[in-house]
């Protein structure tokens, strides 16, 4: 695409040059021809009127007299009534641009300029009209790169978070360009990733419901066979008492499948992160934001924490606090990524007026939000903190701060 806007503007801009640039050298080569006409007509009329002057007073005519009137370069050649033939000036061969004037005393003056000088004179017009062309040319690729840039940057950053959208990071988003159409795709693509991370965490939350609630009457079920498998006598009945703790059994290790896919299943594929290097890139982006508000953003993640876990779902975490300070905070924001040796903290606070008693206790059920809220993002963030086996609890209601707690290695948490 670079490339493309690139030579299609130098073409434009080549085009332009020919169009009009050829014209105007032509109609300058006419112009340098003109003034050198009217350059010798001015010197034959001094010298017509000199030599009058000086036949008048009865003034013989001499070189020396008149040699003033001749400009450096150009030869003046005078014929008298008596057919005396007098040279001023330089002596050229070549062809030379001539003009004549007559005097009062019928003396014929023809000045000359070799034709050389107004060759000169074209060439250099012609020159400077090249070096134009080239400069006008050379700006139009200097802004078109500009532009290509600012137009191609966007839909490579849209590429990108569209790759990771595809392999399951739902934190991904494209930002803001100041470009409405681009912006418009990239407010789509963002609004695109939130509900698929919504759905998959509502399906992550089912299958983890599903298989803790079914455990309960299955291990009550359990209890009744084997207490029916110890009353039953040897035969038939035994046997099919034996047999249906046999399903009992099937069902349970399915049970126990889908509740272990339901821990691992993540927003991506788990890999040892730095998670100060991504709260660091994260909060670049989140930085603008606050700008734009009239807000600060500062960083705390300078050393090396590494853990255990989804970059994708970690990244949605962070992303839905920012979010929420950003939307329901105050004042200051602050990030920081602690490690105590045992765990890892990623903790995010600001100077809002904080969160209600009431709220507190409800603030990470599904639709428990402020008027201003959907009730949805800290849910989704809290689902997917216990799916990379982590936790994320209020540690602070006024000033509000928020703490996702991740063990060292990602474990996930128990049943």
């Amino acid at each position: 695409m670079r490339r493309r806007i690139v030579t299609s503007t130098a073409l434009i801009a080549l085009a332009s040059v020919i169009v009009l640039g050829v014209p105007l050298g032509l109609v300058e080569a006419a112009r340098v021809r003109s003034d050198e006409t009217a350059r010798l007509e001015r010197e034959a009329d001094a010298v017509a009127g000199a030599i009058d002057d000086r036949l008048e007073a009865h003034q013989p005519l001499s070189a020396a007299s008149l040699e003033h009137f001749v400009r450096p370069g150009h030869r003046i050649v005078i014929v008298t009534q008596g057919g005396r033939r007098l040279t001023l000036g330089s002596s050229f061969s070549g062809e030379a641009e001539r003009a004549s004037a007559g005097s009062g005393q019928r003396a014929e003056v023809v000045a000359e300029a070799p034709a050389s000088d107004v060759g000169d004179r074209v060439r250099r017009a012609w020159l400077l009209i090249a070096a134009l062309a080239v400069g006008g040319v050379a700006a139009a690729v200097a802004l078109a790169l500009v532009q290509a840039r600012r137009l191609a940057r966007p839909l490579e950053s849209l590429a990108v978070s569209s790759t990771r959208l595809g392999e399951g990071d739902f934190s991904a988003r494209a930002g803001r360009f100041s470009i409405p159409e681009v912006d418009s795709l990239a407010h789509a693509l963002d609004a695109t990733a939130e509900r698929i991370a919504l759905l998959v965490a509502r399906e992550r939350e089912f299958s983890a419901n599903a298989s803790h609630q079914l455990r309960t009457p299955l291990t009550a079920l359990r209890l009744r066979l084997e207490e029916l498998q110890l009353q039953a006598a040897p035969g038939d009945e035994h046997d099919e008492v034996t047999a249906a703790l046999g399903e009992v059994d099937r069902l349970e290790r399915t049970i126990a499948d889908l509740l272990a896919y339901a821990r691992e299943a993540r927003a991506g594929e788990a890999v040892d992160l730095d998670l100060a290097d991504l709260t660091r890139r994260h909060t670049a982006a989140w930085s603008v934001l606050y700008r734009s508000e009239g807000r600060v953003l500062a960083v705390d993640a300078g050393a090396r924490v590494v853990v255990h876990a989804s970059p994708g779902a970690i990244g949605q975490v962070l992303d839905v606090l920012l979010d929420n300070a950003l939307r329901h905070g105050a004042g200051r924001a602050h990030v920081a990524v602690r490690d105590d040796g045992r765990r890892a903290t990623l903790a995010v606070e600001d100077e809002g007026p904080g969160v209600g008693e009431e709220l507190a206790r409800t603030l990470f059920e599904r639709g428990a939000s402020s008027a201003e809220g959907s009730g949805i993002g800290l849910h989704l963030a809290k689902v997917l903190a216990v799916a990379e086996g982590g936790q994320l609890r209020l540690a602070r209601a006024a000033p509000p701060r928020f703490e996702l707690v991740l063990p060292h290695g990602g474990a996930a948490p128990g049943p």
